[in-house]
């Protein structure tokens, strides 16, 4: 059977279909049908186009997922996480008969400030994990009020002053934070018969989260972030440039709250010890593991704020601006600057020449110290 064409050859799809129906044809033919129906080559494009529109396209590849890290630890974080829950900062004391308190090593950042008498105590920020037991529980201070809002977060503590507690409760007008101290909401919080008072308050941040939930703030925020080394890079890099060895390092809290950290090679962090025994976590998760510790120097003055029977007065921190800083990674030691802008703003710290220090994946402690104090380190 002869196909008459107009001279050219036809593309191989047309080609194709023209075949099938050459095949047809002749079938129609031998079996001693009529006269065949003889396609032209536009028919035949017809149908190729035809077939082409219908068939099935290949599956689109599904694009993969950005990297999701934890604002407060730069560490990596599942793609289902919400890095816009609020953090929780736990108000946690440091007397020797309140250790060892329970979820340190869970917490993100803990800061250690200085409050009357000289006694320090911890801020300890839950974002990307959650404790089943934390505590013991104490008031908040001054401080307090500045690290919360400063992460947009909620304060977990027994109580305060009526003068802390009416800045707070002003700055939760101002949509900077909450709280959910137990003055506001006593459910996640209950006491433990084996411990005295007032050392014996505990809490879980899972409860925490419900009363946050409960005070109308489930909703994410814009937690602001430390800034990290990004991963694969160098640790000697990213401000440490003039960086000293630092293996072992002393914070000048006074007395039995002299704190100091010692590097854990093998570990890749900071081990810390106070008044001669090692910090360790109350759950039985072993000693705590600072990837970053780091020493601020700023104001800190006495306020007319009563904060105990004794009559001792509270202390409030100048947090923003800027001073000198200390910073511990990696074994090493770099002296800079912190600065922060304003009372949202997260704090910065930066080399001799400006450039941004970064921090090491994982817990950072904070320390806040007077000007007329130093911190010390040795290779």
């Amino acid at each position: 059977m002869h196909f008459m064409t107009s001279g050219r050859t036809p593309p191989p799809a047309v080609l194709a279909v023209v075949l099938l129906i050459g095949s047809v044809v002749a079938s129609a033919c031998g079996s001693g049908g009529g006269s065949a129906v003889i396609p032209t080559e536009s028919q035949a494009v017809a149908v190729a186009t035809t077939r082409a529109a219908t068939a099935t396209p290949p599956p689109t590849p599904s694009p993969t997922p950005k990297p999701k890290f934890w604002p407060l630890t730069g560490l990596p974080a599942p793609q289902d996480a919400s890095l816009g829950r609020r953090p929780l900062n736990v108000r946690l004391p440091n007397d020797p008969n309140a250790r060892p308190q329970f979820g340190l090593n869970k917490a993100d950042v803990i800061f250690e400030l200085i409050v009357e008498g000289g006694a320090t105590r911890y801020s300890a920020i839950f974002h990307s994990k959650d404790a089943d037991v934390v505590g013991p529980i104490r008031s908040y201070r001054w401080s307090d009020l500045h690290i919360t809002q400063m992460l947009r977060g909620a304060l977990v503590s027994s109580g305060s002053t009526v003068e802390e507690h009416d800045a707070v409760t002003q700055s939760i007008k101002d949509g900077n934070m909450l709280s959910v101290d137990a003055e506001r909401d006593g459910k996640p919080y209950y006491r433990l018969a084996s411990r005295p008072a007032p050392n014996n308050l505990f809490t879980s941040t899972p409860a925490d989260r419900e009363a946050v939930n409960r005070a109308g703030g489930g909703a994410a925020v814009a937690v602001p972030s430390l800034s990290f080394l990004p991963p694969g890079v160098d640790p000697a890099t990213g401000g440490l440039s003039g960086s000293v060895p630092a293996m072992k390092v002393g914070v000048p809290f006074q007395g039995v709250w002299a704190s100091a950290f010692s590097w854990d090679a093998a570990a890749k962090g900071y081990r810390r010890s106070q008044n001669g025994g090692q910090t360790v976590d109350g759950d039985g998760s072993g000693a705590i593991l600072a990837k970053n510790v780091i020493v601020m120097t700023t104001d800190i003055w006495v306020t007319a704020v009563i904060e105990d029977s004794l009559g001792s007065k509270g202390l409030d921190y100048r947090m923003t601006g800027g001073g000198p800083v200390s910073v511990f990674r990696d074994g090493l030691r770099i002296d800079g600057t912190w600065k922060r802008d304003g009372g949202l703003d997260m704090f910065t710290f930066f080399d001799p020449s400006g450039k941004e220090i970064l921090l090491e994946p994982g817990q950072t402690w904070i320390h806040f110290i007077y000007s007329a104090w130093s911190v010390t380190s040795s290779p």
